[in-house]
């Protein structure tokens, strides 16, 4: 079951101008998490998931940085690993797997409509009782979580509220907990 993440992260730097080795400045360690959430697996990178993280901070936003995992020849092991996959990607030096865009959350998400899109959200329906089928996409936000624009954008494009329980969890984990409850119902056949 193929499964593509939408981050929004208020913050990303959008120029290569942050330190590799203070990256929690500019909450690109947050940024490096959800990379390695999002293709980590003790077998090599998850070749069934897509991460869009969109880059709303200075100089320069909105960018738009993509990574395909089926298209990754090495897993990021550390949060410098992730961290570079942006810093190189900002520097034009992207590499196969990783395509670098100047484009809005809401050009983001409309160039993936044509899939189910969730929000991540503690007040919405719990997972475990939503159908997901096929490629679905699913939207969370930093440490800030999504602003009110970016709620108004969800809500006109019919975005459904998703909950994976009351207690607001880090993104990574929230990534974490959608691809080991969609691995469990690709195993189940449900």
């Amino acid at each position: 079951m193929k499964r593509i993440f939408i981050l929004k992260s208020s913050e990303g730097r959008t120029a290569p101008d942050f330190s590799l080795k203070s990256l929690s400045a500019w909450r690109m360690d947050l940024i490096a998490r959800c990379i390695i959430a999002s293709f980590a697996t003790p077998i090599g990178p998850r070749r069934d998931v897509i991460l869009h993280i969109v880059l709303e901070g200075p100089p320069n936003p909105p960018v738009t940085v993509s990574i395909y995992g089926e298209k990754m020849e090495k897993m990021p092991l550390s949060e410098i690993e992730a961290a570079e996959i942006i810093y190189n990607a900002l520097l034009g030096r992207a590499n196969r797997e990783v395509y670098i865009e100047r484009k809005s959350f809401e050009r983001t998400l409309l160039e993936n409509y044509n899939h189910e899109i969730f929000y991540l959200h503690e007040f919405g329906e719990d997972i475990k009782n939503v159908k997901i089928s096929g490629t679905s996409v699913f939207v969370l936000g930093d440490h800030k979580g999504i602003d009110e624009e970016g709620e108004r954008i969800l809500e006109k494009i019919g975005a459904k509220k998703v909950s994976l329980g009351r207690i607001p969890y880090l993104s990574s984990h929230c990534i974490i907990i959608v691809n080991h409850e969609l691995d469990n119902r690709w195993e189940d056949g449900t």
